[in-house]
């Protein structure tokens, strides 16, 4: 285990060093992430080194390496068991007829919506099209890092490529997944519009846990995926998923 602990402190060492320079949005979790994870590896390689010695310290360090190690495999297996999850619910599954969707909001830079918002806002226009009767909500308030609301920004981007703005509603107050999707039922229950057939716009690893939410809020789960960005960034984002999967699960929106 040793061993093993030395190349993941120094791999998320390294990977930490590549996050700094971008650290907005998911480039910030993934600092975040790979920090904690030096430290933590960090400290298992220390200890270990540690048990050698006589006396109390080595079996407070034995005792604690063997916590760290049950901890760190468990953690793995639970890893490995979610993100099996998150990749086996990427797929698409709208279903008809669609009357409603929910375009969710992904983050900006600045006044304009990152790759992964705009692959979303892409795939809700392609929606459109493809359901020419269907209201448009586009969901997302402003961040604690955003100087606007990301439905503004959202709708904005869609007027400007073409959308056809007299179908669009703005949702611009929730601050979270589970207050994208009850905003907008408000929003359908104001405009006396039902909610039998709505269908969410989002990012692929993003619909396993809108299925689950959907579903805990009385809706038929239906989906679109979009593309979730370059490498980098989409691998970051499945790892931040499987965070708010164990959120969601501990939340009861499950």
């Amino acid at each position: 285990m040793k061993k093993l602990y030395q190349i993941l402190c120094i791999l998320s060492l390294i990977a930490s060093l590549i996050c700094a320079p971008f650290a907005t949005t998911t480039w910030r979790f993934g600092l975040l992430f790979f920090v904690t994870l030096c430290l933590c590896t960090g400290a298992m390689w220390g200890l270990i080194n540690l048990k050698k010695r006589p006396g109390l310290e080595g079996k407070a360090a034995k005792w604690l390496v063997n916590i760290g190690n049950m901890v760190f495999i468990l953690w793995v297996i639970s890893f490995a068991v979610v993100e099996g999850m998150i990749v086996s619910g990427i797929r698409s599954e709208p279903q008809e007829p669609v009357e409603v969707l929910f375009v969710l909001g992904g983050g900006l830079r600045g006044d304009q919506p990152t790759q992964n918002l705009q692959n979303r806002l892409v795939a809700g226009m392609e929606a459109m099209e493809q359901y020419p009767d269907a209201q448009v909500i586009v969901c997302g308030g402003q961040g604690d890092d955003e100087d606007q609301p990301e439905a503004e920004v959202m709708y904005r981007w869609m007027a400007e490529h073409g959308a056809d703005t007299d179908r669009i509603t703005l949702e611009s107050q929730s601050r979270n997944t589970i207050q994208n999707i009850e905003n907008a039922m408000a929003i359908c229950e104001q405009k006396n519009w039902g909610t039998e057939h709505v269908t969410v716009v989002s990012s692929g690893f993003h619909l396993f846990r809108i299925r689950h939410i959907m579903k805990s809020c009385g809706l038929a789960p239906s989906v679109i995926g979009a593309p979730a960005g370059n490498p980098a960034a989409r691998t970051l984002m499945y790892i931040r998923e499987y965070f708010s999967v164990i959120k969601l699960l501990l939340s009861g929106y499950w």
